[in-house]
């Protein structure tokens, strides 16, 4: 399920955003260039209702919002072979995204 039309994705993140779109609503953020980076990273922060993944290469980041999926989820996808030359920042699996407040 994609969120919107917009589909540019930056080289190093075309490989992982396939596999997340195939078990969670993916949008895509803003491309920066020169991040100037010497190592590709992958980076997962909690947010409210979901996950912001961003992803650095050499030449370029880029910011993803992942929703309706778990870290455990994530996590798998990036234990697969293909990602083993990014760097991982991952939240402790106790970091879960607080639940939504009920209304009052």
């Amino acid at each position: 399920m994609r969120a919107g039309t917009h589909s540019s994705v930056i080289d190093a993140a075309e490989t992982l955003v396939a596999r997340l779109d195939r078990v969670c609503r993916v949008s895509r953020g803003v491309i920066r260039a020169n991040a100037r980076s010497r190592s590709r990273t992958i980076k997962i922060l909690p947010l409210k209702g979901g996950w912001r993944l961003t992803v650095v290469a050499k030449n370029a980041k880029q910011e993803f919002h992942l929703f309706d999926v778990s870290l455990g989820e994530i996590s798998e996808i990036l234990s697969a072979r293909e990602f083993d030359s990014f760097e991982k920042i991952v939240p402790a699996a106790d970091a879960a995204v607080p639940p939504p407040r009920a209304a009052s």
